[in-house]
């Protein structure tokens, strides 16, 4: 029987929550050519099918619109999965067991380059987790692959807190020709050293900024393009279990990240929305200008791509050690697993390349952590001479905050991107000496919400779980103490699940296309065990995606569901 005309494709049955505030609750969806074409009440939707109408009913599951994760460095979970794990050790001999393993399976000379010791995806206290509390020792390692250079790498800070160290056998470190005279050029990296002074295997590093392979390790193998390809390959089921239909990179990705998302939208493998922000690789204005005006043509105003793939904007870091820039500038391409261009600018080189940015409408994304109080005059003075406001320019990574910012910030008329997991959860340390008042401020989505502030939230990857970034904002409590983060900071569910759906479609112009389930929009969504909106605290973490949508289409989850 063919299909019937007008009628839907898919009908989806469910508790649906649509945050379509015309019609904010429904009981089915109906879904063509990867549009919604209606929801509402079960009966009245039914009504529409047709003879190849397929019904999927999710009995009392909760269907929401798709997460859209507006800071995910998904690209970086999947390159977690390309060196070997170590993962299941719970002992330093399990370390030594797994090394002579893979040492057994690969020809001599080759690199042993494994994952951090501790368990993914933060690697907590690794070390301390093995029975004996500590690292293998250098000589442990050769014992295990006397024949193979070693490379335990460290978590790094994005993933663990710092400090981080990574462990190397003899023969890698002299491979990378660590003697007891190397000195780091990085002062946040330490190489220890037994009693006699020399290397002892172990180099660890205290800052947030990962740099130990680029300042130190020329000799461990970087990621090939083709390894990088097949990390995003990867990463696209890992964010989709989570009920993520869409990302925004607003760190920016490096030249080769782009290009694997550009190769897999091309084999049509990309089942996920991806806007991607350019990391430039200049090394100083008078470098960029030209870059800007010649050969980023394709990323000004709101960009360039399609509904799967958009490239918009540039990337430009404020603040930061001119060392980091020193070392990335040996290699500008060996950007590890961050996929982005370690980028460092004083505060006038930040405001020229803001300038340029504006004179070329290129909107700039940019890592404000603590630094508002100084990045805001600095957008003002850019401000008035171009539209940063209506060319949707980002401020990311807010930290603390005070209302008299907050308030500059809505006059810009510039949107936020904000990561409640990390500043309230997962590194509150650095704000424990704030007043409760003064904590209602950090990564403030209320306070930017009652504002009228353009807000999304992310994961960051800490984890890529959009529920756990819903529970951070709903209690704001932190991970070691259980205090909570400024009360008054605290958003309802309903907004939180706002910020981490709908809003983000205003970042890459689509707001009147993606986001809420309402006809003609994108037939995004995800179906949940729970209610988000319903469940109260810690009920939120036991809520899980049981069936992923992206255009139409099932990308995760019980594709059979049922027949109605």
């Amino acid at each position: 029987m063919g299909m019937t005309k007008d009628a839907p494709d898919r009908i989806v049955l469910g508790n649906v929550i649509t945050l379509d505030d015309a019609a904010p609750r429904a009981e089915a969806v109906a879904i063509r050519a990867g549009r919604v074409l209606a929801a509402g009440k079960r009966d009245a939707v039914l009504a529409l099918k047709g003879g190849d109408t397929r019904i999927d009913d999710f009995g009392s599951a909760t269907v929401i619109p798709g997460f859209n994760d507006t800071h995910a460095h998904s690209d970086s979970q999947g390159l977690k999965t390309i060196r070997p794990s170590l993962a299941e050790a719970r002992s330093v001999d399990d370390v030594l067991k797994r090394i002579s393993e893979l040492a057994k399976t690969q020809a001599p000379g080759t690199w042993i380059a494994t994952m951090p010791v501790g368990e993914p995806p933060f690697y907590f206290d690794g070390a301390q987790k093995l029975a004996e509390g500590r690292l293998p020792t250098r000589e442990e390692l050769d014992k295990a692959a006397p024949k193979h250079p070693v490379y335990i790498a460290a978590p790094g800070g994005y993933w663990g807190v710092p400090p981080c160290t990574c462990v190397l056998n003899t023969a890698a470190l002299s491979a990378n020709g660590i003697t007891r005279e190397s000195q780091p050029a990085w002062p946040n990296i330490t190489i220890h050293r037994d009693a006699s002074g020399e290397p002892n295997g172990q180099i660890t590093e205290k800052a947030y900024v990962t740099l130990t392979e680029q300042d130190l390790l020329p000799a461990v193998p970087r990621f090939t393009y083709a390894e990088r390809l097949e990390g995003v390959r990867r990463a696209l089921p890992f964010y989709h279990a989570r009920g993520t239909t869409s990302i925004y990179e607003g760190h920016g990705m490096g030249p080769e990240a782009i290009a694997c998302f550009r190769e897999l939208h091309e084999t049509g493998e990309l089942t996920m929305r991806s806007a991607l922000v350019i990391s430039p690789t200049w090394a100083s204005a008078a470098e960029a200008e030209p870059i800007m005006r010649d050969y980023l043509a394709y990323a000004r105003g709101n960009g360039t791509g399609d509904d799967m793939l958009r490239i918009t904007g540039v990337f430009i870091a404020y603040g930061g050690d001119k060392v980091i820039r020193e070392v990335m500038q040996r290699d500008v391409t060996d950007v590890g697993f961050s996929g982005f261009v370690k980028s460092v600018n004083a505060p006038d080189e930040f405001e020229a390349l803001c300038e340029l940015a504006g004179r070329y409408d290129l909107r700039v994304n940019t890592i404000v952590s603590d630094k508002l109080h100084e990045i805001v005059p600095i957008l003002e003075r850019v401000a008035k001479k171009y539209p940063i406001g209506k060319r949707r320019w980002v401020l990311e990574h807010v930290s603390r905050s005070k209302p008299s910012d907050l308030e500059r910030v809505k006059k810009l008329g510039v949107t936020v991107t904000l990561i409640p997991p990390h500043y309230v959860w997962k590194v509150a340390g650095p704000f424990m000496s704030m007043t409760d008042e003064e904590l209602d401020y950090l990564s403030p989505a209320r306070a930017l919400h009652e504002l009228g502030v353009d807000v999304s939230a992310g994961t960051d990857a800490v984890p890529n779980d959009p529920l756990f970034c819903l529970w951070v904002m709903t209690t704001r409590r932190e991970r070691t103490t259980g205090r909570i983060m400024g009360k008054n900071g605290r958003v309802d569910n309903a907004l939180g699940l706002r910020l981490l759906t709908t809003a983000g479609a205003y970042l890459t112009f689509e707001e009147n296309v993606k986001g809420p389930l309402r006809p003609g929009y994108y037939a995004d969504l995800a179906v949940l065990s729970g209610d988000p909106i319903a469940a109260q605290g810690d009920d939120i973490l036991n809520i899980r995606c049981e069936a992923t949508m992206v255009d139409g289409r099932w990308v995760y989850g019980d594709k059979a569901a049922g027949q109605a």
